[in-house]
């Protein structure tokens, strides 16, 4: 893409979100470096050019696809560590990290940012680190792309890097019992997913959001809250076909029918419970003990 293409779509995309200059590039670049950007002048560096990009919800790979340099190949270490990590592998994806750890202080701002999160995640894993001290260094890294980052004041707009540390943050103030703190971030996570004009990928970002939004509410004892996003989450996972999740969203709207136990609610929590048993399957997240926690609901329906 040539300079004034790539600057008439950021600006075309920014418009459309209807965030002004400022919004976009906190974080990334001053705002006069934005306006030469859209005007077509971009006398920067592609990593700033990519970050504008991914908070934009563009893609930025046909970007790095034509650029053979250093930072694109630190870019593809951390990209194998994570699928090493993905498919079990945890200690291939340290050794990966490891060959690259020397060079940190050379990494562009993004790469920083993706070998934080993720080294982070697997020493958190490993039994490295503890949950407040992984709470910590997640914040951190949401820092360096979103200085004023905090609880109170959460990004209006998103790369997928930091859309992903905010659900991190999420789950790990959830695993806390800090249920109130990941209720407003899934909130947020589920706006923010919501104005993503690719429809496909804003319903895969929706489908673990609903889920762990629904269970937060629900163990909070907001159960008609939770249940609305249960049934929003299994209509999600209907609309991509995410069969993996289905029954746990189904599950999790059967526990607030169960514990809300208004009129019908309790019928209607034993014909989901019927229903999603036949969608369990060994691709379904934890299954085994999944399958205890529905018996354990079952127990409670019927005795």
């Amino acid at each position: 893409m040539d300079k004034i293409a790539i600057g008439k779509l950021i600006k075309e995309r920014r418009k459309e979100l209807g965030i002004n200059q400022q919004t976009l590039c906190i974080g990334i670049c001053n705002r006069s470096a934005l306006s030469r950007i859209e005007n077509g002048e971009p006398n920067v560096g592609i990593d700033i050019i990519c970050q504008l990009f991914d908070r934009l919800g563009l893609s930025s790979e046909v970007i790095y696809a034509t650029e053979d340099n250093y930072d694109n190949r630190i870019r593809q270490v951390i990209r194998n560590a994570n699928q090493a990590d993905v498919t079990g592998n945890r200690v291939e994806a340290l050794r990966l990290l490891d060959t690259i750890a020397a060079d940190y202080d050379s990494f562009s701002l993004q790469n920083k940012q993706r070998y934080d999160v993720i080294n982070t995640m697997l020493l958190y894993e490993d039994g490295r680190i503890n949950i407040e001290t992984k709470i910590g260094n997640l914040e951190k890294s949401m820092k360096l792309t979103r200085p004023d980052y905090c609880l109170e004041k959460f990004p209006l707009v998103m790369t997928d890097m930091e859309a992903q540390i905010l659900r991190y943050i999420a789950s790990s103030y959830a695993i806390l019992g800090e249920h109130e703190i990941a209720i407003s971030l899934y909130y947020h996570l589920k706006r923010c997913a919501e104005n993503d004009t690719n429809r496909v990928k804003s319903a895969n970002r929706l489908v673990s959001i609903c889920y762990n939004l629904s269970k937060c509410l629900g163990v909070t004892e907001k159960f008609s809250e939770s249940i609305a996003i249960a049934e929003e989450g299994i209509d999600v996972c209907n609309f991509v076909n995410d069969m993996a999740m289905l029954p746990l969203c189904m599950y999790n709207c059967a526990w607030s029918l169960t514990y809300r136990n208004e009129n019908g609610d309790r019928e209607e929590a034993k014909r989901l419970l019927d229903e999603l048993s036949k969608y369990c399957t060994p691709q379904t997240p934890y299954i085994d003990e999944f399958r205890i926690k529905i018996d354990e609901l079952r127990r409670v329906l019927y005795d």
